[in-house]
C-alpha cells in the first residue's frame, strides 16, 4: 500500500459513536462552575475553566466520566471500522485520540477488540488539546507529520491538524461538509475504498 506510513485517528464520530447526553453533561458542568457558562464546545471550555481554577477539573471530569460511563455499552461502530483498521495496521502504524476519559476508551476498545490495532491511544487524560494528542501519537509512532494522516469528523479536528502541518482526512458522518479544500469521505467504506 502506498501512503502515510501512519494513521492517527479520532473515535467518537470518526469511527463510531457513545450516545453521551451532552445536554445533561453542560448542565451539571454548570452547577459546579455556578454559572451560565455553555460548554459549547465542551471541552475547550473546561480548558478555559480548569485555567483559571485548577481544582475545579476533578469534579468537572468527574461529571463527564459519569455520562461516558452510562454511555458506553451503548456505543457501536460505524460500518467496516474493524476491516480498515485491520488492514491498516498491517502495512502502517495506527493509533488513536480521543476527548472521551480513559475508562470509557478502554471499555470502548476492549468490548469491540479494537486495542490490538493501536500502538497508543491519547484520552483527554492526556491532553485537552487536540494537537497536542496528536503531537504524543506522532512521537509514540515515531514519524513525521508529513508521513502522517489524521483523520477525524469535525472542523476543530482540522484546525488541529493544520496547526501541525499533519495532512488531514475527515470522516464526516453528521452536519455540512467544510468549505475548505479537505478531502472528506461520508462513510468509513468510502475512505476504505480510497486508501486500500
Amino acid at each position: 500500500m502506498d501512503g502515510p506510513e501512519a494513521y492517527v485517528f479520532d473515535f467518537d464520530g470518526t469511527l463510531g459513536t457513545i450516545p453521551v447526553d451532552w445536554d445533561r453533561v453542560r448542565e451539571g458542568l454548570r452547577k459546579i462552575t455556578g454559572d451560565s457558562t455553555e460548554f459549547r464546545p465542551v471541552f475547550p471550555k473546561i480548558a478555559e475553566v480548569v485555567a483559571g481554577d485548577p481544582k475545579l477539573a476533578r469534579p468537572l471530569f468527574a461529571v463527564i466520566d459519569k455520562f461516558e460511563a452510562a454511555a458506553a455499552p451503548s456505543a457501536r461502530l460505524y460500518d467496516g471500522t474493524v476491516g480498515l483498521l485491520s488492514r491498516l495496521s498491517e502495512t502502517a502504524k495506527v493509533s488513536l485520540v480521543t476527548m472521551q476519559g480513559r475508562g470509557a476508551c478502554s471499555q470502548v476498545l476492549e468490548r469491540f477488540g479494537l486495542k490490538q490495532y493501536f500502538l497508543a491511544c491519547f484520552t483527554r487524560e492526556d491532553s485537552l488539546d487536540r494537537a497536542e494528542q496528536i503531537e504524543f501519537a506522532l512521537s509514540v509512532m515515531k514519524v513525521g507529520r508529513a508521513s502522517s494522516m489524521f483523520v477525524g469528523d469535525r472542523l476543530n479536528d482540522l484546525s488541529a491538524a493544520r496547526r501541525l502541518g499533519v495532512p488531514f482526512t475527515m470522516i464526516r458522518t453528521h452536519g455540512e461538509d467544510p468549505e475548505d479544500d479537505v478531502p472528506v469521505y461520508h462513510s468509513i467504506a468510502e475512505f476504505s475504498a480510497s486508501i486500500l
